[in-house]
């Protein structure tokens, strides 16, 4: 049955939806991989990673006060550019999500790991993923509200440790020394695309708008809000662990071994539940948003119309639930955090550029925005620039598996347009 989304997500819903995406897995893992990519830069590497998402947000702010639908991207793109484009941002976004997944999902089992040692071995840690992506698709099966309050739930439970955790780090008066280390570009690329993947999820909250009861007023507030705060927070823990890690670099779980310098054991301890839990709101996050793009996808014609398919008592899209499902427990089960980290990156880049070019586009096409932003066209050009160039210093077999996997989804696109030979209508409120 094909319907309306429930619009059912309030402005805290909206606020806790952005947080939970950002303050997410990377900045369990971040430092160390930050530090061992570009060593005394590591804060100049994340300052700029913060100030560049902030300003593809920004855009999003005005871009998203068009539209309520639900898309977010996808949507914009299409607007602006055509259809065509529309499908390529869509898929970008969500293989990013599954490749994002996959990454979140490592640190969780990482973390897990060093308070149940057993979740070491491959067996272990493929039955706790399988368990766990059944809870969750279970959960939002249910409905989109039962979802929300869950993320509600875990974004606070997660917070609060690290906002500890952040404000210990801050009685040290001294700045931090680092051990120098001989910066390669391909090194030093992975790190900045890791401090990327560590700010980036502020576009979910514009995925959801056709299920937010009020997406014009809550989504600048959620998105802006999010990433100032993330921001902030992640340079506070950066530099606790710079203060208190001696081997920061080596480190497989830098969070647990600062708050352990700080706090014992048993501070370590709390952490390592924090991980645990901050990543599975994360991942409870995605699977409330992601399908959403899929869904979006079947309802514009590009992957089978099946995809489009809402549950008539919980008014899900419950078949791209399912399938959304299926991939990302393949995705967790191969690959490892600082390739799926970068693949995610690298695509999600793409996405962010192409809302920056719509901001543009749409000024000129179609007039000010409800919201606009102070010097929008410039700061999208900015943006769009550093985001571009970002993507040029890129090596690695990541850029070319983020081209196949374009090519897949063109490939799927074809066929389904093939099959249907009709475009189906929208079916959003």
């Amino acid at each position: 049955m094909n319907g309306a989304l429930f619009r059912g997500l309030t402005r805290r819903d909206i606020v806790a939806l952005t947080l939970n995406n950002i303050v997410g897995a990377g900045i369990f893992s971040m430092p160390a991989v930050l530090v061992a990519g570009a060593g005394t830069w590591s804060v100049a590497v994340l300052l700029l990673a913060v100030a560049l998402v902030a300003a593809m947000a920004l855009c999003m702010v005005e871009v998203a006060s068009r539209y309520d639908v639900t898309g977010g991207p996808m949507y914009y793109a299409s607007a602006a550019f055509g259809p065509a484009s529309g499908f390529v941002v869509g898929w970008l976004m969500y293989v990013s999500r599954l490749a994002a997944f996959g990454a979140i999902a490592t640190i969780m089992l990482d973390y897990a790991a060093g308070l149940w040692p057993g979740l070491g071995t491959p067996l272990a840690r493929a039955a706790a993923i399988t368990v766990f992506v059944g809870a969750i698709t279970g959960v939002n099966l249910r409905g989109v509200v039962h979802g929300a309050m869950t993320i509600n739930v875990l974004t606070v439970i997660k917070g609060l440790p690290l906002v500890v955790l952040a404000l210990a780090g801050m009685r040290f008066r001294e700045w931090p020394s680092v051990s120098p280390v001989t910066l390669d570009s391909a090194a030093l690329g992975d790190a900045a695309l890791v401090a990327f993947f560590t700010c980036m999820g502020f576009e979910m909250a514009a995925v959801v708008a056709g299920e937010a009861r009020d997406p014009r007023r809550d989504l600048p507030i959620g998105i802006v809000g999010g990433v100032l705060g993330a921001g902030a927070l992640f340079v506070l823990l950066l530099l606790a662990c710079l203060q208190t890690v001696p081997d920061l670099a080596q480190s497989s779980r830098p969070l647990a071994d600062a708050a352990a310098a700080l706090a014992g054991p048993i501070g370590a301890t709390i952490v390592l539940l924090t991980g645990v839990t901050s990543c599975a709101g994360n991942l409870s996050g995605w699977m409330v948003a992601s399908p959403r793009v899929l869904y979006a996808l079947a309802l514009q014609g590009d992957v089978p119309q099946g995809l489009a398919t809402v549950h008539p008592v919980s008014r899900v899209p419950r078949s791209a639930i399912l399938v959304s499902a299926f991939l990302v427990w393949l995705a967790t089960v191969s690959g490892t955090f600082v390739y799926l980290a970068t693949f995610s990156a690298i695509a999600r880049l793409l996405t962010y550029a192409s809302t920056c070019a719509a901001l543009i586009a749409l000024r000129r096409s179609a007039g000010p925005a409800p919201v606009p932003i102070p010097l929008g066209p410039f700061v999208a050009t900015i943006a769009l620039l550093a985001s571009l160039f970002a993507l040029a210093s890129t090596t690695g077999t990541a850029v070319r598996d983020v081209l196949i996997a374009l090519a897949v989804g063109w490939m799927l696109r074809v066929m389904t347009r093939r099959w249907s030979r009709t475009v189906p209508a929208p079916a959003q409120a």
